[in-house]
C-alpha cells in the first residue's frame, strides 16, 4: 500500500459527503434537522437521485408550504479549521489546524422560490386583536365529539393547496423581440461545431491508414482524470491484437473500467472504422488490415436470431426503456451493482444470445465448422487486393457462417426448453412492432453500412 505524504496525513479523500446549503443560521443541530424531516425522510432523499429535500419553517404547522432543494452533482472539500482566539481581543484569530474531513460529490441548494405562507388567524370583532386558530382547528388525539356539536363558532380557515402555480422562476412567457436577419450577431448565426479529434476513417482502397492520434486529442485526453493504468491496460489489449469492437474489448478483457472512459481512452490508441469489411471495430495506429492476409480474423460479422419454431421469442430485445419521474420523488430505482457487468462476446458451441441482433468478429467465434473454413481460405497471391465488401473472405462466406451459428442457437435453446419447460412457458412474449431491424439503432457496437460512408456513430 502506498504512504501518503506527510502533507496528506490524516485527510480522509476516501470519505464521501453529502452537502446541503441550509437557507439560514444553524443555532440548533436537533432543530434544524426537525425543519427538514429528521434524518430518516434526509436518508430517503439521498437514495433517490431524482428526488427534492423540503424545509419547512414551521414544521409542525400543517398550513405551512415548504421550499424544495434540488440536488445535482459537485466536486469540493470538507474542511475542518480549528482557528485560536485571544480572550482578551476576540478579532485576533489563528489558525490552528486544517484537516479535509470528506470530498463533496453531491449537493443539495434551495435555489427554487419558497411559496407563500398563510397563518391560521383571524381578527375579532369584539375584542379588536388578532387570534390564532391552529389549536382549534387541528385536532389533537381521538376527537369522540362532533365538530357541529360545538357551542362556539370557528371561523372557516380554508387555505388553497399552493398559492403559485410553480416554484421555478419560469422566463418563457415573455418573448424577446424578432430581430432582422441585419441585426443578428455574427456569433448566433452559426453554432459552434462539436469538438470531435477522433479519427473515423471511412475504408477505401488507396487512402493510407492514419498512423497516430490526433495531437489535439492527445491535448484533450491529457486533461482528463483518467489513470495512467487504464490507459496501459487498453494499449496492452490492441499490441496482443491489433483490432478489437468497445464491447468485446470490454467484456473480454473484463477492464474494471467504466463505459465512459473506455469510450474516452480509444481515440487515442486506434482510429474507427466506419464501413468496409471491418467497419464498427476500432483498429491500433499503423496497421492497416488490406495488406494483412491474417486481419480476415478480425472482421465483423452481423449475426441476428431469425424467427423459426417459435424460438425467436426467447432471446430479448435489447431495449433501453425510459419513464417520466414525478418531480417530487421519483421513481423508485434499482440498487446499482458494485460490480461490473460483463456479456459474453465469445460464440461457442454452448452460446444463447443475449440478444437478438449481435456483433461477432470471425476470432471470437469458436466453432469448429467456422475455424476450419477459415483456415482453408487460399492465401492471395501477389498483387491481390483487398476486397471492399468481403475483405479477405470469399463471396457469401458470412451467410454460410450464420447458419451455421443459427443451427447452434436453436440446438441450445430447445435443450434449454426441454430440461426446464416452466421456465419457458412463463416468459413472456415480445410484441412484435418491436422485432427486427429496430433494434439497430440500440446496440453499443453498430457497425455503419456500406451506403452510410460520411455519417459516424458517436457513441463507439
Amino acid at each position: 500500500m502506498e504512504k501518503l505524504p506527510k502533507s496528506s496525513k490524516g485527510h480522509r479523500f476516501d470519505n464521501s459527503l453529502i452537502c446541503i446549503e441550509y437557507p439560514g443560521a444553524v443555532s440548533n443541530v436537533d432543530r434544524m434537522l426537525h425543519t427538514l424531516g429528521g434524518l430518516r425522510e434526509i436518508s430517503t432523499t439521498f437514495e433517490q437521485d431524482k428526488r427534492r429535500i423540503e424545509l419547512r419553517f414551521r414544521p409542525d404547522c400543517m398550513f405551512a408550504k415548504p421550499t424544495y432543494a434540488d440536488g445535482a452533482g459537485a466536486t469540493g472539500l470538507a474542511l475542518k479549521v480549528v482557528v485560536r482566539r485571544k480572550k482578551t481581543n476576540p478579532d485576533e484569530a489563528v489558525i490552528k489546524s486544517t484537516k479535509i474531513i470528506g470530498c463533496v460529490r453531491r449537493i443539495y441548494k434551495f435555489n427554487a422560490m419558497c411559496d407563500f405562507q398563510q397563518l391560521p388567524v383571524y381578527r375579532n370583532v369584539e375584542s379588536r386583536k388578532v387570534e390564532c386558530l391552529h389549536d382549534e382547528i387541528v385536532p389533537k388525539g381521538v376527537c369522540t365529539t362532533s365538530p357541529l356539536d360545538r357551542k362556539t363558532e370557528i371561523p372557516f380557515f380554508l387555505p388553497p393547496t399552493c398559492f403559485s402555480r410553480t416554484d421555478v422562476v419560469n422566463f418563457s412567457v415573455l418573448r424577446e423581440k424578432k430581430l432582422a436577419d441585419s441585426e443578428i450577431p455574427a456569433e448566433r448565426k452559426s453554432r459552434l461545431l462539436r469538438q470531435k479529434y477522433g479519427i473515423y476513417h471511412p475504408y477505401t482502397m488507396t487512402e493510407p491508414i492514419p498512423a497516430q492520434s490526433n495531437k489535439k486529442y492527445q491535448e484533450m485526453l491529457a486533461t482528463r482524470m483518467i489513470p495512467k493504468k487504464s490507459i496501459e491496460d487498453i494499449q496492452a489489449a490492441f499490441d496482443a491484437r491489433p483490432i478489437w469492437t468497445k464491447s468485446a474489448l470490454r467484456n473480454i478483457n473484463r477492464f474494471d473500467i467504466s463505459h465512459d472512459t473506455i469510450s474516452t481512452i480509444l481515440p487515442a490508441v486506434g482510429f474507427y472504422y466506419v464501413n468496409g469489411p471491418w467497419r464498427g471495430t476500432w483498429v491500433r495506429y499503423g496497421y492497416d488490415p488490406r495488406k494483412h492476409f491474417e486481419a480476415r480474423m478480425y472482421q465483423l460479422l452481423d449475426f441476428r436470431v431469425r424467427s423459426i419454431d417459435a424460438l425467436h421469442e426467447s432471446i430479448k430485445i435489447k431495449r433501453r426503456a425510459t419513464g417520466k419521474l414525478n418531480y417530487r420523488i421519483g421513481g423508485m430505482q434499482v440498487p446499482k451493482d458494485e460490480q461490473p457487468t460483463y456479456e459474453n462476446s465469445i460464440f461457442t458451441e454452448d452460446t444463447v444470445p443475449h440478444h437478438r441482433i449481435i456483433f461477432y468478429q470471425y476470432c471470437d467465434i469458436h466453432l469448429k465448422k467456422i475455424k476450419e473454413m477459415l483456415n482453408k481460405v487460399p492465401s492471395p497471391m501477389s498483387g491481390t487486393v483487398c476486397d471492399e465488401r468481403n475483405g479477405w473472405l470469399p463471396n457469401r462466406f458470412d451467410d454460410q457462417c450464420r447458419n451455421i451459428m443459427m443451427e447452434v442457437v436453436l440446438n441450445n435453446i430447445r435443450k434449454l426448453r426441454a430440461s426446464n419447460p416452466e421456465a419457458y412457458e412463463e416468459m413472456d412474449s415480445v410484441s412484435e412492432d418491436a422485432d427486427g431491424l429496430a433494434d439497430l439503432s440500440e446496440v453499443d457496437d453498430e457497425p455503419l453500412s456500406d451506403a452510410s460512408m460520411g455519417s459516424v456513430d458517436e457513441e463507439n
